[in-house]
């Protein structure tokens, strides 16, 4: 959240054009899209490992041309021990209803057969290798590397140009659209739409990245550990459990409040995590 008390042309000039996130975003997308297209044709996970590693690449060349900040742009900044527990409280209960969304989603617009076997096959893990490069690429790097751009670089751009509120739903719409999965995009939409209120209220991509990381982690292990009529979060007529949902939303409204609050409070006292997590 930025400083009220900051005047907005003492800022504008520390972050990217809305030009600028647009090419950013298309550049970004090609090894996405690169990935996706190898990974229907292969067994093996390195086109996934390839895509992450990748998808940084154009912002931050972007930035060292425009001699802007990489740790202020990308909301590399800390946050306390508290707020990392509260995150983690948040990140169950959004990955608990952002499932439920993808049920109803799939009720009006069923994945089709065969993108969902393309689907299910990519996210196997066959061996001990490709559980590494798993959670190596669909949950560290995608949680970190996904959020320092989407809520780091793109949403920071918006939020110095528009309402809060604005800036963080467009980021969310670019997010989902940039995952190329119209099956999942009300979900994509959702669960960003959580992430971009967390990176503006502490003003850190380290909450997103927390709640992305349990969110990819979650249907990981799902998908590997699980088949869907045994899926644990499913025992209710295919849906989530009615008393898990509302316990979900409990968590999600107290939760988000304790974080509005540590938040506001260590604005002015800041507290553990207070070394940069860049050198730039």
């Amino acid at each position: 959240m930025r400083s009220e008390a900051t005047p907005p042309a003492a800022t504008a000039a520390l972050y990217p054009p809305l030009r600028g996130v647009g090419i950013v975003l298309l550049l970004s997308s090609i090894p996405l899209v690169i990935a996706g297209f190898l990974s229907e044709r292969t067994l093996t996970k390195w086109p996934l490992l390839f895509g992450e590693l990748s998808l940084l690449v154009p912002a931050y060349l972007y930035l060292r041309h425009k001699k802007l900040s990489p740790r202020t742009v990308f909301r590399l900044n800390p946050v306390s021990w508290r707020v990392v527990g509260v995150t983690v409280a948040l990140g169950l209960a959004i990955t608990v209803l952002a499932f439920e969304v993808d049920r109803l989603v799939s009720v009006l617009l069923p994945f089709p057969e065969q993108w969902e076997a393309i689907l299910q096959r990519t996210l196997q893990a066959n061996s001990t290798l490709d559980w590494i490069i798993m959670l190596l690429a669909a949950v560290l790097f995608a949680g970190v590397f996904e959020e320092m751009l989407f809520r780091g670089f793109v949403q920071n751009a918006f939020e110095e140009r528009h309402q809060p509120a604005y800036a963080i739903f467009i980021t969310a719409i670019l997010f989902g659209a940039v995952h190329l999965n119209p099956w999942w995009f009300v979900q994509f939409i959702f669960i960003a739409f959580f992430l971009g209120v967390l990176a503006w209220k502490s003003d850190s991509i380290i909450p997103g990245a927390i709640v992305h990381a349990q969110n990819n982690l979650t249907a990981l292990l799902l998908n590997n550990l699980t088949q869907d009529a045994n899926n644990p979060l499913m025992q209710w007529h295919g849906h989530v459990h009615p008393l898990l949902l509302l316990a979900a939303v409990l968590v999600l409204v107290a939760g988000l409040r304790l974080f509005f609050r540590y938040c506001e409070e260590e604005i002015q006292i800041p507290t553990f995590l207070n070394t940069p997590l860049s050198p730039f």
